[in-house]
């Protein structure tokens, strides 16, 4: 008997032991279905159309729930924002060049990630709202937090060029600045304009490259 009873508050010590490692995984695995259905909608519908209340009914949850991970919607945008982010800065701080390519077609290749990993989740019209928030509303935290991950983006580019022209490191990082803003501009022009392929945009960033390549091999 005694041995059962020992057996038994065992089973309860280790079940509790469990206990918070499944709340985590639950409330992971539910923070990612609001996430893919304010995602869904969001590009579907648009922002502006879509409800907590419908992302609550997409994520199979109720609308409380939702209120309870996410405030607003522009925390539920931002964090689709992140999300997108740290897995592309996975994906960049990977990234080796090929032996056999040029110093050109490595910061294509590299800057080619951002803009495919940028659209693979989030469409062109969700992209359009994130850059008219930071228009609209300047000072606020979803803007501290978008630039923030811009810096982000910028250090991992001066990284790669800081390697490519490692005797030239204080101009690759003033290149790299102008650089990475010319992406930004031309990503703008993207998310904007739905006539612009992703091919047409990254053809026209290497022409511009080359442009900027010149001007970098010249303070050598």
């Amino acid at each position: 008997m005694q041995m059962q009873n020992q057996h038994t508050v065992k089973t309860n010590n280790a079940k509790k032991a469990n206990l918070p490692g499944l709340r985590a995984r639950q409330k992971l695995a539910r923070t990612e279905r609001i996430l893919a259905g304010a995602n869904h909608l969001f590009n579907t519908l648009g922002f502006e159309q879509t409800t907590m209340a419908a992302i609550a009914q997409s994520a199979e949850v109720s609308t409380p729930t939702v209120f309870n991970y996410f405030k607003t919607k522009e925390e539920l945008l931002l964090a689709l924002v992140l999300q997108v982010h740290h897995e592309t800065r996975q994906q960049v701080q990977a990234f080796r060049p090929e032996a056999r390519s040029g110093e050109l077609d490595t910061i294509c290749d590299f800057l080619a990630m951002y803009t495919q990993k940028s659209l693979q989740s989030i469409n062109r019209k969700t992209w359009r709202h994130v850059e008219s928030t930071r228009i609209r509303i300047p000072g606020s935290d979803f803007v501290k937090h978008y630039d923030a991950l811009s810096d982000e983006m910028l250090t991992d580019f001066e990284g790669l060029l800081g390697l490519l022209f490692e005797e030239q490191v204080k101009a690759s990082r003033v290149i790299a600045k102008v650089m990475f803003n010319h992406w930004s501009a031309l990503f703008l022009e993207l998310i904007r304009d739905e006539t612009i392929t992703i091919e047409s945009h990254a053809q026209q960033l290497r022409e511009d490259l080359t442009v900027l390549m010149g001007a970098l091999t010249s303070t050598s």
